[in-house]
């Protein structure tokens, strides 16, 4: 029996599968070689980030086979470098990656300890037993970055009472927070210590401080800012330009290195 023409369905060919794949053709086509170069190391440097990850546990404890008694240990702090790490220690940088079994000098961890071998010594100290602070000792001096600077600066205004920014600001306008440097006239690191300065300072608190090591010469730096606060009742003019030019010129001689202290107060503002 013939169906009535108006109940036939029309079939349409599917062309769907077709059209997808001339689509995948024309992109597998716009594939250049140039393209498929980058992926290749896009996918190389995945991995080797994967496999650093996996390989680069803490440095200490690839170290486990030293004893403490064997090792001076060193926490990494933000902008620390193997190289300046080594530099500070007078140590060979491949001997502390050796012993830490670190693979890639180049890349260390914030927070993570570092054995350094107890066989390396640090640098000379400038401070004789007799109290007395050697002139010109580069060899003491300690290195450091400015983020240490900037972390031990801020500790010991806090431990001495002192407004953060007047230690930061002196400490730059002296140095630029740097304590692998010498004056000139004889002033050492960050916080520019004179020799004869430190000498009258560690009799004063009957302390034992060199000006060539880094946290020592910050100590130094305070102890005399704190000194110089209790004797100009708080004055900052006269504190900053003392630090400068010496208590006694400015008991006597009144302040005559405007500059100086502009600078600082300038600074002071900033931090």
């Amino acid at each position: 029996m013939e169906q009535d023409p108006s109940s036939k369905m029309l079939l349409k060919p599917d062309t769907s599968y077709h059209s997808s794949t001339r689509g995948r053709l024309t992109c597998l086509r716009s594939i250049t070689p140039k393209h498929m170069v980058l992926l290749l190391c896009s996918m190389l440097l995945l991995w080797g980030s994967f496999i650093t990850s996996q390989q680069q546990p803490d440095a200490h404890a690839a170290s486990n086979s030293l004893s403490s008694a064997n090792c001076s240990w060193h926490r990494i702090s933000a902008g620390d470098t193997l190289n300046g790490i080594a530099y500070f220690y007078r140590a060979n940088i491949w001997t502390i990656a050796r012993v830490n079994r670190i693979r890639n000098i180049n890349l260390i961890y914030t927070g993570q300890s570092l054995c350094i071998p107890s066989k390396v010594k640090r640098a000379a100290s400038g401070l004789h037993t007799n109290g007395y602070v050697s002139w010109y000792n580069y060899r003491a001096l300690d290195w450091s970055t400015r983020m240490q600077a900037h972390h031990l600066l801020r500790s010991a205004a806090a431990r001495y009472g002192l407004p953060v920014n007047l230690m930061l600001a002196i400490a730059w306008q002296e140095s630029g927070w740097r304590q692998h440097v010498i004056a000139r006239d004889g002033g050492i690191g960050i916080m520019q210590i004179m020799p004869y300065t430190a000498q009258g300072l560690n009799r004063q608190v009957n302390g034992h401080y060199d000006p060539y090591k880094l946290y020592d010469n910050i100590e130094l730096g305070a102890i005399y800012l704190r000194a110089l606060w209790h004797g100009f009742n708080g004055n900052m003019s006269k504190i900053i330009s003392a630090y400068n030019e010496g208590g006694w010129n400015v008991r006597h001689r009144g302040i005559f290195n405007w500059r100086y202290v502009h600078n600082v107060r300038s600074l002071m503002s900033y931090y």
